[in-house]
Protein backbone atom coordinates (compact mmCIF):
# COMPACT_ATOMS: atom_id res chain seq x y z
CA UNK A 1 0.00 0.00 0.00
CA UNK A 2 1.42 3.51 -0.92
CA UNK A 3 1.07 5.92 1.67
CA UNK A 4 -0.85 9.19 0.83
CA UNK A 5 2.01 12.30 1.08
CA UNK A 6 -0.79 14.27 1.15
CA UNK A 7 -1.43 12.83 5.07
CA UNK A 8 1.80 12.45 5.53
CA UNK A 9 2.55 16.11 5.14
CA UNK A 10 0.29 16.96 8.01
CA UNK A 11 1.28 14.01 10.25
CA UNK A 12 3.08 15.64 13.19
CA UNK A 13 5.72 12.56 14.05
CA UNK A 14 6.62 12.28 10.62
CA UNK A 15 7.74 16.01 10.48
CA UNK A 16 9.97 15.21 13.87
CA UNK A 17 11.53 12.03 11.73
CA UNK A 18 12.00 13.80 8.69
CA UNK A 19 13.45 16.93 11.15
CA UNK A 20 15.80 13.63 12.61
CA UNK A 21 17.00 12.23 9.46
CA UNK A 22 18.16 15.89 8.62
CA UNK A 23 19.99 16.65 11.45
CA UNK A 24 21.26 12.48 11.70
CA UNK A 25 19.58 10.73 14.31
CA UNK A 26 17.92 8.92 12.42
CA UNK A 27 18.86 7.38 8.65
CA UNK A 28 16.71 7.44 5.48
CA UNK A 29 16.54 3.10 5.69
CA UNK A 30 14.68 4.09 9.21
CA UNK A 31 12.08 6.69 7.99
CA UNK A 32 11.79 4.39 4.51
CA UNK A 33 10.66 1.31 6.69
CA UNK A 34 8.63 3.06 9.47
CA UNK A 35 6.20 4.63 6.85
CA UNK A 36 6.32 2.39 3.81
CA UNK A 37 8.63 4.56 1.68
CA UNK A 38 9.51 1.81 -0.24
CA UNK A 39 8.25 3.86 -3.54
CA UNK A 40 10.87 6.17 -4.65
CA UNK A 41 8.55 8.30 -6.50
CA UNK A 42 6.41 9.07 -3.42
CA UNK A 43 9.88 9.67 -1.19
CA UNK A 44 10.58 12.21 -4.51
CA UNK A 45 7.10 13.77 -3.93
CA UNK A 46 7.27 15.14 0.08
CA UNK A 47 9.93 17.76 -1.47
CA UNK A 48 7.41 20.25 -0.96
CA UNK A 49 8.44 23.53 -0.13
CA UNK A 50 5.37 23.81 2.72
CA UNK A 51 6.29 20.63 4.17
CA UNK A 52 10.51 21.55 3.72
CA UNK A 53 9.66 25.04 5.53
CA UNK A 54 7.60 22.83 8.58
CA UNK A 55 10.51 20.31 8.45
CA UNK A 56 13.13 23.33 9.32
CA UNK A 57 10.97 24.98 12.19
CA UNK A 58 10.38 21.51 13.62
CA UNK A 59 14.54 21.70 13.45
CA UNK A 60 15.02 24.85 15.25
CA UNK A 61 12.50 24.05 18.06
CA UNK A 62 14.49 20.82 18.51
CA UNK A 63 17.50 22.50 18.80
CA UNK A 64 16.70 25.28 21.00
CA UNK A 65 15.19 22.71 23.75
CA UNK A 66 17.83 20.45 23.46
CA UNK A 67 16.11 17.02 21.76
CA UNK A 68 18.88 17.15 18.91
CA UNK A 69 21.74 17.56 21.07
CA UNK A 70 20.50 14.75 23.48
CA UNK A 71 19.35 12.44 21.08
CA UNK A 72 22.75 12.94 19.34
CA UNK A 73 24.56 11.97 22.51
CA UNK A 74 22.61 9.32 22.82
CA UNK A 75 23.96 7.49 19.59
CA UNK A 76 28.08 8.23 20.50
CA UNK A 77 27.51 6.89 23.59
CA UNK A 78 25.53 3.55 22.36
CA UNK A 79 28.53 3.36 20.41
CA UNK A 80 31.17 3.72 23.04
CA UNK A 81 30.97 0.17 24.69
CA UNK A 82 32.45 -1.12 21.14
CA UNK A 83 35.38 1.65 21.37
CA UNK A 84 36.00 0.84 24.86
CA UNK A 85 35.93 -2.82 24.17
CA UNK A 86 38.49 -2.47 21.07
CA UNK A 87 40.62 -0.50 23.65
CA UNK A 88 40.47 -3.27 26.57
CA UNK A 89 40.90 -6.31 24.35
CA UNK A 90 43.93 -4.95 21.94
CA UNK A 91 46.75 -6.16 23.72
CA UNK A 92 49.45 -3.16 22.14
CA UNK A 93 47.66 -0.60 23.55
CA UNK A 94 49.01 1.12 26.56
CA UNK A 95 48.32 -0.52 29.95
CA UNK A 96 46.77 2.64 31.51
CA UNK A 97 44.97 2.90 28.52
CA UNK A 98 43.30 -0.42 28.61
CA UNK A 99 42.75 0.04 32.92
CA UNK A 100 40.84 3.72 32.03
CA UNK A 101 38.59 1.74 28.66
CA UNK A 102 37.86 -1.39 31.85
CA UNK A 103 37.09 1.77 34.24
CA UNK A 104 34.62 3.08 31.45
CA UNK A 105 33.34 -0.27 30.98
CA UNK A 106 32.39 -0.78 34.80
CA UNK A 107 30.77 2.44 34.89
CA UNK A 108 28.53 2.13 31.75
CA UNK A 109 27.72 -1.59 33.08
CA UNK A 110 26.18 -0.11 36.27
CA UNK A 111 28.63 -1.98 38.38
CA UNK A 112 30.43 1.41 39.90
CA UNK A 113 30.51 2.54 42.94
CA UNK A 114 28.67 6.04 41.42
CA UNK A 115 25.62 3.69 40.86
CA UNK A 116 25.32 2.68 44.57
CA UNK A 117 25.23 6.28 45.44
CA UNK A 118 22.56 7.04 43.64
CA UNK A 119 20.47 5.33 45.91
CA UNK A 120 17.99 6.96 48.12
CA UNK A 121 19.43 8.14 51.74
CA UNK A 122 17.19 8.58 54.44
CA UNK A 123 18.32 10.77 57.69
CA UNK A 124 16.37 11.03 60.43
CA UNK A 125 17.40 13.69 63.29
CA UNK A 126 15.71 13.72 66.87
CA UNK A 127 16.09 16.77 69.02
CA UNK A 128 15.48 16.28 72.27
CA UNK A 129 16.68 20.11 73.09
CA UNK A 130 19.14 21.24 75.22
CA UNK A 131 21.49 21.29 72.16
CA UNK A 132 21.21 17.40 72.67
CA UNK A 133 20.67 15.74 68.91
CA UNK A 134 20.70 12.09 67.75
CA UNK A 135 20.78 11.08 64.06
CA UNK A 136 20.18 7.74 62.41
CA UNK A 137 20.90 7.44 58.66
CA UNK A 138 20.92 4.37 55.78
CA UNK A 139 19.89 3.45 52.63
CA UNK A 140 15.77 2.99 51.83
CA UNK A 141 13.97 -0.16 49.16
CA UNK A 142 10.50 -0.78 48.80
CA UNK A 143 8.51 -3.05 51.31
CA UNK A 144 7.57 -6.31 50.11
CA UNK A 145 4.08 -7.79 50.42
CA UNK A 146 2.23 -10.79 50.09
CA UNK A 147 1.04 -9.73 46.74
CA UNK A 148 4.51 -7.91 45.43
CA UNK A 149 5.55 -4.45 46.15
CA UNK A 150 3.65 -2.30 48.06
CA UNK A 151 3.82 1.59 48.54
CA UNK A 152 6.24 2.08 51.12
CA UNK A 153 9.78 2.30 52.04
CA UNK A 154 12.27 1.07 54.81
CA UNK A 155 15.31 1.83 56.13
CA UNK A 156 17.58 -0.43 54.74
CA UNK A 157 20.46 -0.27 57.44
CA UNK A 158 20.79 -0.39 61.16
CA UNK A 159 21.14 2.46 63.14
CA UNK A 160 24.33 3.85 63.15
CA UNK A 161 25.99 5.18 66.08
CA UNK A 162 24.03 7.75 67.99
CA UNK A 163 25.85 10.73 67.49
CA UNK A 164 25.09 13.32 70.85
CA UNK A 165 26.05 16.73 70.53
CA UNK A 166 26.22 19.21 73.46
CA UNK A 167 25.79 22.88 73.31
CA UNK A 168 29.06 24.64 73.25
CA UNK A 169 29.43 26.75 76.45
CA UNK A 170 30.01 30.87 75.95
CA UNK A 171 33.60 31.61 76.58
CA UNK A 172 33.99 33.58 79.26
CA UNK A 173 34.87 37.26 78.11
CA UNK A 174 37.16 39.09 80.55
CA UNK A 175 36.95 42.85 79.90
CA UNK A 176 40.42 44.33 79.45
CA UNK A 177 41.47 47.11 81.80
CA UNK A 178 42.44 50.00 80.59
CA UNK A 179 44.09 53.11 82.17
CA UNK A 180 42.58 56.78 82.87
CA UNK A 181 42.50 58.61 79.78
CA UNK A 182 43.77 62.57 79.39
CA UNK A 183 42.38 65.10 81.42
CA UNK A 184 39.75 67.77 80.14
CA UNK A 185 41.13 70.03 78.29
CA UNK A 186 44.90 68.40 77.93
CA UNK A 187 46.53 68.68 74.88
CA UNK A 188 48.99 66.24 73.19
CA UNK A 189 52.75 66.54 74.93
CA UNK A 190 55.39 64.58 74.23
CA UNK A 191 55.72 61.82 77.17
CA UNK A 192 57.95 62.37 79.61
CA UNK A 193 60.49 59.27 80.35
CA UNK A 194 60.98 58.62 84.02
CA UNK A 195 64.60 58.50 85.41
CA UNK A 196 65.98 60.26 82.41
CA UNK A 197 69.39 61.59 82.78
CA UNK A 198 69.87 64.98 83.54
CA UNK A 199 71.52 67.35 80.74
CA UNK A 200 72.31 70.29 83.30
CA UNK A 201 75.87 70.94 83.56
CA UNK A 202 76.73 69.29 80.30
CA UNK A 203 78.79 71.51 77.93
CA UNK A 204 77.26 72.58 74.67
CA UNK A 205 73.45 71.95 76.39
CA UNK A 206 71.37 75.12 77.77
CA UNK A 207 68.80 73.57 79.90
CA UNK A 208 66.15 75.95 81.25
Amino acid sequence: MVPDVVELRKDQGFVEDMSRFAEGVLTEKQVRAKYHLFDESTWTALNDDAFVEAVELERTRRIRSGATKRELAQLRVVAAPDVLSGILMDPRANARHRIDASKALDDLAGFAPQAAAEQDMVQITINLGGGEVYRYGGSVKPVPGNDGWRDGKVIDAAPRQIVAEQPMEEAEVIPVKRGPGRPKGSRNKPKVVENEPSLKGVPGFVVD
